[in-house]
């Protein structure tokens, strides 16, 4: 299903609704999913409990409301993607470059051109998301985009993208680790993203935070965080938070 053909009025109308979720009942369908570059229709769609997987677009340019298919807000889109990992929906990432414009200085809208294996990292480092989806012309882009495996953190690096995020992101926590690293050996990132999933509902998000080697009231409050986040969130705070409701 995607953005054009999806009209669930019309699909239950004509009975293809029913059709496609007895096809799956009986086994002629094994899972179904979603190709959207909307969260209002995508989060429509997943009400339905019948999707498994999303195919969406995310990437820098869109996620911070540049381009033609930024849809949704910021902090609307950081929760669809929140939703689907609390939920377990897969996210398969289309788009991750924006189109190419991105990798070029001329047509990025941060006015320098990002690298592939930066903005790869930047689309796994969303929750919810098992696999990004280059686009892929011949042997050569094959063999460039498998170095992503070797590249090193600095290769892999997008923070300079946080002197450009919209108000609504700003002071929220992305889970990108450019914290890191923390002198008190806290996984920063790993802590807010259980923190946050365990607030919308997810049931397991409490057992993994429970599975860290160090907790949120391990942090000694330097601030070294605080100085290196490049989306401005006061991690000193928010870990007195999140300690207070894990208990830990």
């Amino acid at each position: 299903m995607t953005d054009r053909d999806f009209d669930r009025k019309a699909y239950q109308k004509n009975g293809i609704w029913e059709y496609l979720l007895e096809m799956k009942r009986t086994g002629v369908v094994r899972h179904i999913g979603l190709s959207s570059h909307t969260p209002a229709l995508a989060r429509k769609i997943l009400d339905t409990g019948a999707v498994e997987q999303l195919m969406f677009s995310i990437n820098p340019a869109y996620d911070y409301q540049h381009g033609d298919y930024a849809r949704g807000s910021a902090s609307e889109r950081m929760e669809l993607y929140r939703r689907c990992e609390a939920e377990g929906i897969g996210i398969s990432v289309m788009k991750p470059y924006s189109g190419g414009q991105l990798l070029n200085a001329d047509t990025s809208p941060f006015g320098q051109a990002l690298t592939q294996y930066q903005c790869i990292q930047y689309a796994l480092d969303k929750p919810g998301v098992l696999t990004v989806l280059p686009g892929i012309r011949n042997t050569e882009d094959v063999k460039r985009l498998s170095d992503f495996f070797k590249a090193s953190d600095e290769e892999r690096d997008y923070s300079i993208i946080g002197t450009f995020t919209p108000k609504d992101v700003t002071g929220t926590c992305v889970y990108c680790n450019h914290c890191q690293p923390c002198p008190a050996g806290l996984n920063v990132g790993l802590i807010n993203k259980y923190y946050d999933l365990a607030v919308i509902g997810d049931t397991l998000a409490a057992d993994h935070y429970e599975k860290l080697e160090k907790k949120a009231s391990d942090c000694i409050s330097c601030g070294h965080c605080d100085k290196r986040c490049p989306f401005h969130v006061v991690q000193t705070d928010r870990m007195k938070r999140i300690a207070e409701y894990f208990g830990k």
